[in-house]
This record gives C-alpha cells, sequence and structure tokens, in this order.
C-alpha cells in the first residue's frame, strides 16, 4: 500500500504536538481490522492511557463530554468516578466492537485530539 505523503506529515506534526515536542522515534504501519457491522457496547466516560510525552510513560486520564463532566474521586481508599455536571448521554462517544469482540472502536465522538491532549 502507498504511504499518502501529506497524511504522514499531518501525523507526524501531530504526534509532536500530542507529545509536546518530540518528534516519533519509528514510523510503523497499523492494521485496522475494519467491519462493516458493529456491536454497542455502551456510552464511553473516559479513557486512561500511558504516554511518554516528559520522557517516561505516565498514566493520562481523560473523561468525555463538555466541561469535563466526571472526575475520579478517592474516599478512604475508594477510587470512584463522580459525576460534577448534567451531561447528555448523546454527548459521549459510543464504545463499539465488531461481531467476533476483538477489537474496540471509538464512534462518534466530537472532540479533538491538540497538543493539549484529548478535548472534548
Amino acid at each position: 500500500m502507498k504511504i499518502d505523503r501529506k497524511n504522514l506529515q499531518e501525523a507526524v506534526k501531530l504526534y509532536s504536538k500530542f507529545h509536546w515536542g518530540k518528534m516519533p522515534k519509528e514510523l510503523t504501519r497499523v492494521r485496522i481490522p475494519l467491519t462493516k457491522e458493529f456491536v454497542f457496547l455502551g456510552k464511553l466516560l473516559g479513557v486512561i492511557y500511558l504516554s511518554d510525552k516528559s520522557g517516561k510513560p505516565e498514566p493520562y486520564v481523560h473523561f468525555f463530554g463538555p466541561g469535563e463532566p466526571f472526575r475520579l474521586t478517592c474516599h478512604k481508599g475508594e477510587v470512584a468516578i463522580e459525576k460534577t455536571k448534567r451531561v447528555s448521554l448523546s454527548k459521549l462517544p459510543d464504545l463499539l466492537t465488531d461481531p467476533k469482540g476483538r477489537a474496540l472502536y471509538i464512534a462518534n465522538y466530537t472532540g479533538r485530539v491538540t497538543e493539549r491532549g484529548i478535548e472534548g
């Protein structure tokens, strides 16, 4: 498959912004299994991921919805997700899988990925 140079340049630019100026160490092609049918699993409240923005892998937590409608809380050693404001379920992205349950997909996400991270 031929590499689209414009898309590649955009991907490197976004990677560099998202990782606070660092350039990618390597470029790899990722195979993503696409399907025409999806199984709806539910609404996605947030994601927790590792990124090496600061030079070492660190966890980042992002909750979806306008104005960060959720937050993590800890009380007596118990961690919970607390709702901080009302949010319409229609504003949250959908979590989907393929019919065999081998891949996860995020659909209907209305935010953006920028140098500040995941927004929206």
